[in-house]
């Protein structure tokens, strides 16, 4: 073990074990490649759970909206109504069906502002609230009861400035489903992060692949290589301890805690030292790396729920708010999302959102952007990765996969959806937090 790594041991270690119901056992991972099972968890989860599609900041004030567009389950639209409040509905016109709010492509998302909806069909208006407003020739129709019609509504919640969704009939309420472990996230101020920087990819593998990938520690020094050290002997003495991470299952939700680098110190302008085609002299240039930047914003005193596992050198909490968000925060005074969109079994849609405190100068927001560039450049090195697991996966030549202790919430992950179809289709599924 190197020096670093013993300063970040802590002895605990075999986490698998604490769980009973997990198990230790090899998994199997048909979930991910089976075409019966993904219309099964369609159903199950993202039918009925509480589902994110945007910050609070997209609705700034009365009459803004955005779009959203859930593959395979529906198109919405969220507004901030007359009365300040926020309203959700489906994308359907009530009269043939059409797509109401829409830009110059059909499939694409759109947001703004407005007074009113206008289908581009055939005229019909919709308020901010989804009702119908105005019939296009309303005589012509038989025994219409225009106050009855609207786009069909959905159920919508705020919560820490996170707009969630639900598609299902009768939800539990948002708060409900959370829980109390996650009802902390109230205390950070998300507020003041209104710099974002957004990235979409489509993905050929499946949803929970995405989310395995990013679970668990153990693939940095070969996946990641190049950015810790191209000496990959070298790149897995620099990689943390098993044991120094920190881990937090609360069903249907769970969290992962990492280590991470303390900031440079201060240095004098023209000390980065000879230019040089490497990372390392990059980040100590502007100042910022992956973990964030060396100079931090002023964001008040750290809410208390953070840093449970009391990491030594901490560097993020991730929350994982089942079925497919992540909240990532970092100690570094920013936060990053993720959000995985089921398309078939074999794809999905990869979102990633960072937010940071609005730069003051040119030097702050080029520091942001290098995070930024960071990051996408490790997720897309995950991404091949992903589709590589799905490749293999799906020749089913090899039936039960082992997972190590440091993969305990891939393990968890898997069973909470494989539990959650299960209740469903025996009609004991409503979720709670």
């Amino acid at each position: 073990m190197t020096e670093l790594q013993q300063r970040l041991a802590t002895g605990k270690g075999k986490f698998t074990p604490q769980y009973e119901d997990l198990g230790t056992e090899p998994v199997n991972y048909e979930d991910s490649i089976s075409p019966e099972f993904f219309e099964a968890e369609r159903e199950a989860v993202f039918k009925r759970s509480w589902l994110y599609v945007g910050r609070s900041e997209l609705l700034p004030r009365k009459g803004t909206f955005f779009t959203r567009e859930l593959p395979g389950l529906a198109s919405i639209v969220i507004t901030r109504g007359r009365d300040g409040s926020v309203n959700a509905f489906h994308n359907v016109c009530a009269h043939r069906g059409n797509k109401v709010v829409w830009q110059e492509h059909p499939q694409e998302e759109s947001k703004g502002s407005c007074r009113e909806f206008s289908c581009k069909y055939h005229g019909w208006r919709y308020g901010l609230d989804g009702r119908v407003t105005h019939v296009t020739n309303e005589g012509e129709f038989f025994n219409l009861d225009k106050g009855s019609l609207r786009m069909p509504p959905v159920h919508v919640e705020e919560f820490a400035g996170f707009i969630f969704v639900n598609l299902s009939e009768d939800p539990v309420p948002l708060r409900t489903f959370l829980g109390d472990r996650l009802l902390e996230l109230e205390t950070y101020p998300f507020h003041l992060m209104t710099q974002r920087y957004g990235f979409s990819a489509p993905i050929r593998g499946n949803w929970k692949l995405a989310v395995d990938s990013v679970c668990e520690w153990y693939h940095p020094p070969y996946v990641h290589a190049r950015f810790i050290d191209r000496d990959i002997s070298k790149a897995e003495k620099l990689v943390p301890p098993v044991d120094s991470y920190h881990y937090d299952l609360f069903t249907p939700h769970m969290l992962t805690s990492v280590p991470g680098p303390p900031p440079l110190p201060p240095r004098e302008p023209g000390t980065a030292g000879e230019a040089a085609r490497d990372q390392k002299w990059v980040y100590r240039l502007f100042r910022a790396g992956l973990f964030g930047p060396d100079d931090i914003p002023d964001i008040g005193p750290l809410p208390e729920f953070l840093n449970k596992g009391q990491i030594k050198s901490w560097g993020n909490d991730q929350f994982w708010l089942f079925p497919n968000l992540s909240v990532q925060i970092w100690a570094r005074g920013f936060y990053i999302t993720y959000t995985y969109w089921p398309e078939s079994v074999d794809r999905h849609r990869y979102d990633i959102d960072l937010y940071f405190v609005p730069p003051r100068n040119a030097q702050e927001r080029l520091a942001q952007e290098l995070i930024v560039d960071s990051t996408i450049e490790f997720a897309m090195q995950d991404v091949n990765t992903i589709e590589a697991t799905q490749q293999g996966l799906s020749t089913r030549a090899n039936q039960t996969f082992h997972l190590s202790d440091q993969e305990l919430l891939i393990r968890k992950f898997h069973k909470t959806v494989r539990d959650t179809v299960a209740a469903h289709q025996a009609g004991t599924g409503r979720q709670e937090g």
